[in-house]
């Protein structure tokens, strides 16, 4: 067992790499786990099939431990903190938050409009929500869910990346309405803020870049990684960028983005940079 820090990072992966890089800038004393323990980490790997607590023995005591990774049960959930508690003298102060996805929820319905925040509920429910709800269950005062929008960054998730995936066809631009995105480095932040001014019995949160993004308009502007300009009649310029033109004539827009009752979706997360007093650094594509 190490020396006790602030924030234990479960999981260095894309998300907790940026949690340990605010963690150094901001002054937070930390540790963090891989399976191989890479890089200085801590050799871990949590097996939610296993009832044997030993391998937490070598996880250090932290105020507050992030799971970077879903817990797809209400058994892994239950387990992963037990058997930290176990091996840590009680689990009676240390506070947990949890990595979610905001895929769940959905507009409060036809008399709400197209909005949802924090406190709409969930549907179309997934193995990982039961793990959520399990942990905010057992620990009420001590535990927070993080929703998060769609990841990015300026390299290995930036959206021009995935355009050619994504818009392959005209018919899969029209499919396309809203989409939210949160910046690594202000998911990063937002852990911290919550690590630092902890409010308890605050079970969920979601967090964006408080902006709604319209899939048209970002398809009908955005160069594909990697894409180069040839010679010759529209070709000079991505294909997608046409059928935005043309959906919007068929479709009777006139002009983007469109709004959030068109989408049909916008997901509202101003209370959590309101709560915690900070903002979002990246708000731009």
């Amino acid at each position: 067992m190490g020396a006790q820090v602030e924030l234990l990072i479960l999981g260095l992966g894309w998300t907790g790499t940026y949690v340990a890089d605010e963690c150094r800038k901001d002054n937070v004393s930390f540790a963090g786990t891989t399976r191989d323990g890479r890089n200085g980490s801590i050799a871990f790997a949590f097996d939610p099939l296993s009832t044997d607590p030993t391998p937490f023995a070598v996880l250090p005591p932290a105020t507050t431990v992030l799971i970077t990774f879903p817990l797809l049960s209400e058994i892994a959930a239950e387990r992963l903190t037990r058997f930290y508690a176990e091996t840590h003298g009680g689990a009676g102060k240390t506070r947990w938050i949890l990595l979610g996805s905001t895929g769940n929820y959905g507009p409060i319905g036809t008399s709400g409009g197209p909005w949802c925040d924090r406190h709409s509920p969930l549907i179309n429910l997934a193995d990982r929500n039961k793990g959520e709800a399990r942990i905010l269950e057992l620990y009420p005062q001590s535990a927070t869910v993080l929703h998060l929008a769609g990841l990015y960054d300026e390299k290995t998730r930036n959206p021009r990346n995935f355009i050619a995936r994504i818009a392959g066809t005209k018919a899969a631009v029209a499919e396309r309405k809203s989409v939210h995105y949160i910046h690594g480095v202000d998911v990063a932040r937002a852990v911290i803020a919550v690590h630092r001014n902890w409010r308890s019995g605050e079970a969920r949160w979601i967090i964006t870049n408080m902006r709604v993004y319209d899939w048209w308009d970002f398809l009908g502007s955005a160069v594909p990684t990697g894409w180069v300009a040839k010679e010759g009649v529209g070709e000079d310029q991505p294909v997608h960028w046409v059928w935005v033109l043309e959906l919007m004539k068929e479709q009777g827009v006139k002009a983007l983005p469109r709004s959030a009752e068109e989408l049909g979706k916008g997901i509202s997360s101003r209370e959590f940079w309101e709560t915690f007093r900070i903002l979002p650094k990246y708000t731009q594509l």
